[in-house]
């Protein structure tokens, strides 16, 4: 009996790690964006605390503080940005495979797909 409730115990203990480390998106990240008028390349900083996400993005628009949740493989964060005539909210979802990640930005007006990959 003591030896089914070990294995159990390990068996749990190995599978909780694997889900966390397959969803900790913590890290640096290099976005390419499939903006309107072409590719933008931008940089991420996330730190990831449960399922609670801070970090800052770095595009050529400028940089912006990020927040949002991690839960299984789905992301989502949210930013602001200065635009031309404002400012403008942009909504991250995305799904983590790994060390990358596809999705959507989506400006309110339009919307462009992202790929990442952890550095």
């Amino acid at each position: 009996m003591s030896r089914l409730f070990s294995a159990i115990c390990t068996l749990t203990l190995l599978f909780g790690a694997a889900v966390y480390a397959q969803g900790n998106v913590s890290g640096s990240w290099e976005l390419s964006i499939n903006g309107p008028e072409g590719v933008i390349n931008a940089n991420a900083d996330l730190k990831q605390d449960g399922e609670k996400l801070t970090g800052t993005i770095t595009a050529p628009q400028g940089s912006a503080e990020m927040t949002g949740t991690m839960k299984g493989k789905a992301l989502m964060l949210t930013f602001s940005m200065q635009g031309p005539q404002g400012p403008l909210e942009i909504k991250v979802n995305g799904e983590v495979e790994g060390d990358s990640i596809k999705g959507i930005l989506d400006f309110g007006m339009g919307m462009a797909d992202f790929t990442a990959k952890k550095k």
